[in-house]
This record gives structure tokens, C-alpha cells and sequence, in this order.
């Protein structure tokens, strides 16, 4: 049940007509099914037991036709007339014949069949008693046919009789398949009528828990909502289901609670809107005192930025001097750096040229060495010829001298330019240490000259800024004195402020509220200007000094 009653409305309304189209579901089949089983039986009892009757009638009524013609041939004793009789009696025979098939077709049972049995046996006994005699009619033997009639008759009332037992037998099945219905649609029509009073049942009570359970809490919202309307906030709803009435009386609650927070604050709020406004009041006039000394301290705050201003517009001029010194120094250090600059380009010149002229003294120095050589070789040639090689010796040993001596020299000259090299290397080494030295001072004074240059733009920018400060100390000094007027007009709308407060606090008094809120106002906490302690404004006389004022941004802002 609390699973139902928290279902959405719409699941709710879903449920209820699903359950009652199943029970009319339930009710229509069963309904169909019993109709359908009376009809069947019905149909069994027409097929089975009322037309073979009928056929069983027939039967009876044509053995009573042979029975008819047979007497009639007998007792007419007329021989114009037998042939007809006879054909009467055959044509009665086979319609006998073909309605003695047909019912053997509707045989069901083991009884139905052993009469059925006795049935065939008996009628060919009465066809064999009744062919006999016809045959004596046939003869013109009419006296000894007459004799003998009465078997024939005897003969016949036994196929009767076993007609009639057939005929009895089916309307005894007849009849129980009547009462078989009957007691099938009485049992079936009472669980139909259960059925359909469940049904009943079911879509009331289900009708009446729907209903309930919308009209119900809507009720006591209506009547909660007619509590407010006449002030009375103190009210609680009661929602005990998850559905959409559930939540609208949760939200109706959260309402109620929160126009209860509300109003709550609101007297909180007057009472403490009437309390402030006269300390405001209070106040306004105390300022209003204070205004006339404001002003005066004013005044001498303005001579003092006056002086301050004329003090900044000298610095400005000085840092602009300094500015222009600084930015000559730093043309002269790229002047001197760019001259260092060439110098070491013309020092890597001459060490690429004495790096050539080495490369030129050592292949000097290999000519001399392959110059001793053939030297040493001619020697030894001029020592084998002996007495004719002496002169070509002599010559051999001056060049070998000759080269000994181009050796030293190109050796002493190789010493020299790389002496020569390593000073220039040296030098090279000092240039570039004297050229990074220019460039940091290039940079330093790039950076001095941005320095002063910026102390400049400071200090110009400063005496601007001054001079607005001047400009605005002047408005505040008319803003101070509009201060005054407006402080008298602020103490009489506090004073009317206090009177509204008084009103609404009536307003609210209206309303009868719960003793505990969730969003209360801070009714233990005062308002900041009842904490604060009760200025003394300073009377302005002739012997009293005004003390310095010391203004800031947001000072300034306020104006």
C-alpha cells in the first residue's frame, strides 16, 4: 500500500484502469469460453442425439409404410395391384437402409452400439419373415400368407421396439447434456457474477484510495492557505506520499517556511531600521559640527601639496638634465665601441696574414731540406768519380751550406712571426675584453638614461598628479560644506525613516509566526553603527589647532 501511495498520479490512474480492462479482460473471455462450451455441447446434442432421433423416426415411419403395403397386398388378394405395393414396400426399404447408415455414423458410445447391434439383427429377421410372406402373396397363396402374418407382425413390433430404445436412449443423452449445460451456465454465471463484483470492488476501492489520496492533502492545503490569508503563518502540512500532491504540499511547506523567514525578518529588521535611523540622526548632527573644521584643515592641506608641487616641477626639470647628460654619455660608448670594433677587425687581418706568411717560411724551410739533400747527393757522387768529381764536390758543399743556412734563417724567421702571432692573439684577447666592457657600459648607461628618463616622466606626471589633488581637495571643500546641509536633511529623513519602521513593524505584527525559523534573521546581533561608540565632534575655537587630515583613495571615492 505505501508503494502505491507513492506513485506518480498518472502511474496511479495507468494502474487502476490496466487492472480493471484485465478483470473486464478476465470477465469477456470467460464469458466467450462458457457461451462457447454451452454451444458446443449444444451442438453435440443436436448432431448427435436430436437428428439421429430423427432419422430413427423416419425409419419408424417407413417400416410403418412396408407394414401398410404389405397388408394391403395381402388383403386385396388383387394381382393388378401387388406390383405397385411391391414397389412401395422396396422404395421404403432402401429409404430404411440409407437412414439405418446414416445413424450408424452418429454412434458415440459402446451402448448406443449394442443397440444399434440388436437393431440390425432384429430387422433382418423381420426382412427375412416379410420377404417370405410377400413371396407368398407373390403365389396367390393369400390364405397361408394371412396364416402367417402375425409373425410378420410380431417380427416387425421387435424392430419397434428396438427403435424406440434407440430413439429413448438419445433422448436420455439428450437430456443429460441439457442438464450438463444447465448446471455449467449456473456454476459459470456465478463466477461471472464474482467476478464482476471483484471488479466492482476493486475499482471502487481503488477509485476511492486515488481520490483520497488527491483530495485529501489538497484539503489541507486549501485550508492551510486560507490560515495565511488571514495572517496566521504558524501552520504545518502534513504530506505522507511521493507523488505530485506530495510534491506540492513539500513545496507548499518550503513556502510557508520561507514567507514565515520572511516576515520574520522583515520585524527583526524594522525593529532594529528604527533603532539605527536614530542614531543616525544623532550622528548627522554631529557631522554637521565637524564640517566647519574639516574645511579649515582643508586649507592648510592645500598650501602644504602647493609646496610639494613646486618641489616636483624642479625635480622634473633635474631629471630632465640629467636625462640629456646620460643620453650623450651613451652616444659617445657606442661611438668608442664601434672604433674597438674595427680595431679587432683589422688585429684578425694581420693574424691571418702572418698565419700566411708562416705557411710561406715552412715550404721555404722543405725547399732547404731538399736542397741539403741533393746536396748530400751530389757529395756522394762527387766521392765516387774521385779525382775528376772534386771541383763538383766543392760546389755541392757550398749549396749544402747555402741550404744549412736558408734552414736557420727560415727556422729564426718562423720563431719571430709566431711570436708576432701570440702578441697579436694577446691583443686580441684585450680588445675583446675592452669591447665587451664598452658594451656593458653601453648598456648600463642605455639603462641610466631609461632610469632618468622615467624619473622625469614620474616627476611630470606626479606634478600632474598633484595638481588634481588640488583640484579635488577644492570640491572636497565644497563637498564638506554641502555635508552640512545634507547631514540636517539626513537627522529629518531619519526621523521619518524611524516612523516607517514603526509602520511596517504594525505591518508584521499582522502575521502570527512560527517560534523557530531556518533562515531567521541574526536577531542576537545588533547593527554596526549600535556597536560603535558615540563620536565627540571637536568644537572649532579660536585657540584649538586643526590636526592633519590624512585622505586616501577611497576617501576621495566617496565624493
Amino acid at each position: 500500500m505505501e508503494f502505491f501511495r507513492n506513485l506518480k498520479i498518472k502511474q496511479k490512474l495507468v494502474t487502476c484502469f490496466i487492472l480493471l480492462a484485465v478483470i473486464t479482460g478476465i470477465v469477456g473471455v470467460f464469458g466467450i469460453y462458457t457461451m462457447n462450451t454451452i454451444n458446443t455441447q449444444s451442438e453435440n446434442m443436436y448432431y448427435n442425439n436430436l437428428v439421429p432421433s430423427q432419422k430413427l423416426a423416419s425409419v419408424q415411419s417407413a417400416l410403418e409404410d412396408i407394414r401398410a403395403n404389405q397388408l394391403l397386398a395381402v388383403y386385396e388378394r388383387n394381382p393388378g395391384t401387388l406390383q405397385t405395393r411391391l414397389d412401395a414396400i422396396v422404395t421404403a426399404v432402401e429409404s430404411d437402409n440409407v437412414l439405418i447408415k446414416e445413424y450408424e455414423a452418429t454412434i458415440q458410445d459402446d451402448q448406443n452400439k449394442a443397440l444399434y447391434d440388436t437393431l440390425i439383427e432384429n430387422m433382418a429377421t423381420y426382412r427375412d419373415v416379410r420377404n417370405a410372406n410377400l413371396e407368398l402373396v407373390k403365389a396367390q397363396k393369400y390364405d397361408q400368407a394371412l396364416a402367417e402374418l402375425a409373425g410378420v407382425t410380431q417380427a416387425r413390433e421387435t424392430v419397434d421396439k428396438d427403435l424406440q430404445s434407440l430413439i429413448d436412449y438419445n433422448t436420455k443423452l439428450s437430456e443429460a447434456i441439457l442438464t450438463q449445460n444447465t448446471a455449467n451456465f449456473t456454476t459459470q454465471s456465478a463466477v461471472m457474477i464474482v467476478l464482476i463484483i471483484v471488479g466492482i470492488a476493486l475499482a471502487v476501492g481503488l477509485g476511492l484510495i486515488v481520490a483520497n489520496g488527491i483530495s485529501k492533502p489538497l484539503r489541507r492545503m486549501v485550508d492551510s492557505a486560507e490560515e495565511i490569508a488571514n495572517g496566521n503563518l504558524d501552520v504545518d502540512v502534513k504530506v505522507d506520499s511521493r507523488d505530485e500532491v506530495g510534491e506540492l504540499g513539500l513545496a507548499f511547506i518550503k513556502m510557508t517556511d520561507h514567507i514565515n523567514d520572511i516576515m520574520s525578518n522583515i520585524d527583526s529588521a524594522a525593529e532594529q531600521v528604527a533603532a539605527g535611523s536614530k542614531q543616525i540622526a544623532d550622528s548627522s548632527m554631529g557631522l554637521s559640527q565637524g564640517a566647519t573644521e574639516q574645511a579649515s584643515s582643508i586649507e592648510q592641506l592645500t598650501a602644504s601639496i602647493e609646496e610639494i608641487a613646486s618641489q616636483t616641477r624642479l625635480n622634473a626639470d633635474n631629471a630632465g638634465e640629467a636625462n640629456e647628460l646620460a643620453e650623450l654619455t651613451r652616444e659617445n660608448a657606442v661611438k668608442g665601441n664601434n672604433e674597438m670594433k674595427r680595431m679587432l677587425q683589422s688585429m684578425e687581418e694581420i693574424n691571418e696574414s702572418s698565419a700566411n706568411i708562416s705557411k710561406i717560411i715552412k715550404v721555404i724551410d722543405e725547399i732547404a731540406f731538399q736542397t741539403n739533400i741533393l746536396a748530400l747527393n751530389a757529395a756522394v757522387e762527387a766521392a765516387r768519380a774521385r779525382q775528376h768529381g772534386k771541383g763538383f764536390a766543392v760546389v755541392a758543399e757550398e749549396v749544402r751550406n747555402l741550404a744549412a743556412r736558408s734552414a736557420d734563417a727560415a727556422k729564426e724567421t718562423t720563431r719571430m712571426i709566431e711570436g708576432s702571432i701570440k702578441k697579436v692573439d694577446d691583443g686580441t684577447k684585450i680588445a675583446t675584453t675592452t669591447a665587451l666592457s664598452l658594451n656593458m657600459i653601453v648598456d648600463d648607461v642605455a639603462k641610466v638614461s631609461g632610469i632618468v628618463g622615467n624619473i622625469a616622466s614620474a616627476s611630470n606626471e606626479q606634478a600632474i598628479g598633484i595638481s588634481q589633488i588640488n583640484q579635488g581637495i577644492m570640491q572636497v571643500s565644497e563637498v564638506v560644506q554641502m555635508n552640512s546641509a545634507t547631514s540636517e536633511e539626513s537627522a529629518s529623513a531619519s526621523e521619518e525613516l524611524s516612523s516607517q519602521a514603526e509602520l511596517l513593524r504594525e505591518q508584521a505584527a499582522r502575521f502570527a509566526l512560527k517560534k523557530n525559523s531556518r533562515y531567521g534573521y541574526r536577531q542576537n546581533e545588533e547593527l554596526a553603527i549600535e556597536s560603535r561608540p558615540n563620536r565627540k565632534v571637536p568644537v572649532n575655537n579660536a585657540t584649538s589647532k586643526p590636526n592633519k587630515i590624512a585622505l586616501t583613495d577611497n576617501e576621495f571615492g566617496k565624493y
